[in-house]
């Protein structure tokens, strides 16, 4: 209880966005009002506005904990596969670094305060997040296991570095926003071979990334 009541008020904040954006994720997808085609027919109907829509979709989707992915796709569906997967990237950064700096603000220097009573816990945050801050959050992007919006909150409140997180971040999502806007854009042709063949590509991508993940994870 000692510990709890030293929270500074700005983690508690923060502690209640991350609760409120889980529930209201929640509620909307169990209720229907947030699905794969929510962001294609918001961006089908803005118009001239339609790449700002899209782009501000995507962060609003990872500030609700929603799948990745739903933006990759529809951006190629939307966009095409360069355009879609261009403007997927600018919207994945700009929603990766919102969280980042609301956790980094809120709550590093008490998280930091609380690993300085646990030696180990503290050199081990500390080699990931300061020593290989990009290469550990380039492998987490990578990895589809890894949830988007908590990487970026967690390497906000561990201490990963700015510019480690934001280049680690740009490695990490390049993989996907090459192949996943392919797959979208050839949507509308599920027998194509373009399709088929982005498919297979995919669930390689998937196996490749979960394997390299675990063994760079394991050293």
């Amino acid at each position: 209880m000692a510990s709890l009541r030293g929270v500074p008020p700005r983690m508690w904040a923060l502690a209640g966005l991350i609760a409120a954006t889980g529930a209201l994720c929640l509620v909307a997808v169990l209720r229907g009002w947030i699905s794969p085609r929510t962001l294609q027919e918001l961006v089908a109907g803005s118009g001239g506005a339609a790449m700002a829509t899209y782009v501000v979709g995507i962060v609003v989707l990872e500030l609700l904990w929603m799948p990745r992915m739903w933006g990759l796709l529809a951006g190629g569906v939307l966009f095409g596969p360069l355009l879609g997967g261009a403007l997927s990237v600018a919207g994945d950064l700009l929603g990766a670094a919102l969280c980042y700096f609301l956790a980094r603000g809120a709550g590093q220097a008490w998280i930091a305060g609380m690993l300085e009573r646990h030696e180990r816990t503290r050199r081990v945050v500390e080699l990931f997040a300061r020593r290989r801050g990009l290469g550990t959050v380039a492998v987490l992007r990578v990895c589809p296991v890894a949830h988007y919006t908590l990487v970026s909150y967690a390497a906000g409140l561990t201490g990963v570095r700015p510019l480690a997180f934001l280049v680690g971040t740009a490695i990490g999502i390049l993989p996907g926003a090459a192949v996943y806007p392919v797959a979208g854009s050839a949507a509308l042709q599920p027998t194509s071979p373009l399709f088929l063949g982005s498919v297979a590509v995919m669930v390689a991508f998937l196996v490749v990334t979960l394997v390299a993940a675990r063994r760079v994870m394991k050293r």
